[in-house]
């Protein structure tokens, strides 16, 4: 067992375990959009960034293996201001039409947006740069728009279906998540099995059927289907 501080509070862990899931023995919370119990460590989009004593940068606590000794601190002014950082910058490339979705719960991305005092409406793209309900599937609803790249989707469709459907095309700022090579979802062999909009924090991806229904116990409305 690996012997550690978090908050200055003590905590062993089996060696190879990532600071992120030491914290959780704590009960402490570590905000993360990338990061899946049932996903291979990423560290892609940052927000669960700590601190580290002796260590100058701040570094991804979903990567980021315990050692002996080491003392982390998840929370102060330094931490919540460059979360805050990172998720202005993904609301940037961010844009939510305001179709009535099929998310039972909010988002896991809108739950941290709101945590962090932004509101969506100021701080989101102000136009959309994809075709909303852009694939076929019957049953995946695909709206890039909202996509952070956060990659859970590639990896559950390999890690945890074994099919490969999704994967990344483009370039920098036009980087974005594609099925197969540029095509169709159905065209890639994908099986329809909802893995993907099941692992989505954002609601890019979402569950066609239940479009316009809302929320359970609600009154429904009515979906955009159509090119912006």
């Amino acid at each position: 067992m690996t012997h550690l501080t978090i908050n200055g509070a003590p905590v062993e862990a089996p060696e190879g375990t990532m600071v992120l899931h030491a914290a959780e023995k704590l009960g402490v919370t570590i905000p993360t959009l990338c990061d899946h119990p049932d996903l291979k460590p990423f560290g892609g989009c940052r927000l669960c960034l700590v601190q580290v004593k002796g260590v100058r940068a701040m570094a991804a606590s979903c990567s980021l293996p315990v050692s002996e000794g080491m003392e982390v601190t998840t929370d102060n002014e330094a931490i919540f201001k460059a979360r805050r950082e990172i998720l202005e910058l993904l609301l940037y490339d961010y844009h939510d039409s305001g179709y009535q979705d099929g998310q039972k719960e909010e988002t896991q991305f809108m739950h941290w947006v709101r945590h962090f005092g932004l509101e969506l409406e100021k701080s989101q793209s102000p136009t959309p740069r994809y075709k909303v309900d852009s694939d076929p599937n019957p049953v995946v609803w695909v709206d890039l728009n909202k996509c952070i790249l956060c990659s859970r989707c590639i990896r559950a469709c390999e890690e945890v279906q074994g099919r490969f459907v999704w994967g990344l095309g483009g370039r920098g700022f036009d980087t974005k998540i594609t099925a197969g090579a540029n095509t169709d979802m159905l065209s890639a062999r994908c099986e329809s099995c909802g893995a993907c909009v099941a692992f989505c924090p954002t609601g890019a991806l979402d569950n066609k059927p239940s479009m316009g229904l809302g929320k359970a116990g609600g009154t429904g409305g009515a979906a955009t289907t159509g090119v912006l």
